[in-house]
């Protein structure tokens, strides 16, 4: 073999060598590339992940506290009405329009209350919408035993006492239903907090 023979051999093997070279860096490059922008697309993934469950967290503390709220707002215009007609028990009351105005707010603010526990079972599971159920059941209770001492105290046909009794009742069971169905939520949303974390 001649010298421009080997010459051009040793050419066409340090072109392969420089192309196969090449050709294996182009690889691994690719690979590099998709490990990483696959370990971006995780990272991605997860920090999604806990804006998700932050959201969900968020959402679910919402619901507890407008719902808790309501049932505060329940309980006072409770009161309220159970204050108007005792003014009546007492005889102190006049035209009935004061009477009339407090249960129109009471059931106002308990239609308002059964729009909250919707809400809420948008965002509880099954256990915690029935909790929030019962405490429904407890505070339509209050005001049926509400409308009924009214009802007694303006009409005076028979004495308000036996309904004043079963109000101050369902009022005390509603206020222990409520404390119970808080702690309850607290810990739901303990738990949900560390869950984010």
């Amino acid at each position: 073999m001649d010298e421009g023979a080997a010459a051009i051999w040793a050419a066409g093997i340090g072109v392969g060598g420089v192309v196969v070279t090449a050709a294996a860096g182009w690889f691994s490059s690719i690979r590099t590339g998709r490990a990483q922008v696959d370990a971006a697309l995780a990272g991605v993934n997860a920090q999604a992940e806990v804006q998700r469950q932050e959201a969900v967290w968020q959402a679910r503390r919402d619901a507890y506290a407008s719902f808790l709220g309501q049932i505060e707002v329940m309980k006072r215009a409770i009161a309220h009405m159970q204050a108007t007609a005792g003014m009546y028990e007492e005889g102190l009351g006049r035209s009935g329009a004061d009477l009339t105005a407090a249960k129109e707010a009471m059931a106002r603010t308990f239609e308002v209350l059964w729009f909250r526990e919707s809400a809420l079972r948008l965002s509880v599971d099954t256990d915690e919408a029935d909790r929030a159920e019962a405490l429904m059941v407890l505070a339509r209770r209050a005001m049926e035993h509400a409308e009924d001492f009214a009802d007694a105290a303006w009409s005076a046909q028979r004495g308000p006492y036996e309904p004043g009794r079963r109000l101050d009742a369902a009022m005390r069971e509603l206020h222990g239903g409520v404390l119970e169905w808080t702690r309850t939520a607290r810990r739901n949303l303990e738990g949900g907090a560390q869950a984010t974390d």
